[in-house]
């Protein structure tokens, strides 16, 4: 939102701060109305759809008795679901086990954090490809695996929930709470982001839009995605973001 603001009409550093601040919180107000809606207000529409895949491994009671299903499955109609798994955990030690993980990657974070700097100034590459093309490939990696592993079981609303959920969650949560942490702590972070990756961002939107709008995918379209997201690695790689200096304090800091 404040970058056109603040290219066009020179509004001063701390105009684009309130601006930023402001949108942040729109944002937030977003992403929890989202919640809401899936979780609570409209949670029947989710599970529609869940149970809709589920009717195609419906049978008729011969079909049933063919495929080796119990008498009592092919009465009723339908074939156990192969892919039905049992848990192995109970609740409690899976929240226990996603509590240690996140202290763990956040202990480590701080690591890699501060190895940026000196990675970047020792190979010469952008600080902004390492942080929109390296990170996130790294970062995400037990993401995409997850999502790849669905999708070839033919779960493709599970596979799209993981792929775009994240994106929408970096977008309407994590990025505005950088934004408010930062106004709690002065510490000014803005959304005044470079043109380039505005328009990159936009794109990316209409992008998802069409190959969400057909229900059916095919290997044509996910080489033309790979393809459009090596393009636009390369991009970054050649991207030159200046950098403020240190002691600059006056709102001009850098999301």
């Amino acid at each position: 939102l404040p970058t056109p603001f603040a290219q066009y009409y020179k509004v001063d550093d701390e105009s684009v701060l309130t601006i930023s601040r402001a949108a942040a919180i729109f944002l937030m107000l977003m992403y929890i109305q989202l919640l809401v809606f899936q979780l609570k207000t409209h949670a029947h529409v989710f599970e529609e759809e869940g149970e809709g895949s589920e009717h195609t491994k419906e049978v008729s009671h011969d079909d049933g008795e063919a495929n080796g299903a119990t008498p009592a499955a092919a009465e009723s109609g339908a074939v156990p679901d192969e892919d039905d798994e049992a848990a192995s955990i109970s609740l409690n030690v899976a929240m226990l086990g996603l509590l240690i993980s996140t202290l763990l990657v956040t202990f480590f974070s701080e690591f890699l954090v501060d190895s940026i700097d000196g990675y970047c100034d020792q190979s010469g590459v952008s600080r902004t490809f390492v942080g929109l093309i390296i990170l996130p490939i790294v970062g995400n990696a037990v993401e995409h695996i997850t999502a790849i592993s669905v999708a070839m079981k033919d779960k493709m609303d599970l596979a799209m929930g993981v792929a775009v959920g994240s994106c929408t969650q970096i977008s309407l949560f994590v990025v505005p709470l950088t934004v408010l942490v930062g106004w709690m702590v002065d510490r000014p972070m803005n959304l005044n982001f470079p043109h380039f990756e505005i328009i990159l961002y936009i794109l990316s939107v209409f992008t998802v839009s069409v190959c969400l709008a057909t229900p059916r995918s095919n290997w044509l379209e996910g080489s033309l995605l790979i393809t459009t997201y090596c393009m636009i690695a390369v991009g970054f790689w050649f991207e030159k973001v200046i950098t403020l200096a240190p002691e600059s304090t006056d709102g001009t800091g850098e999301l």
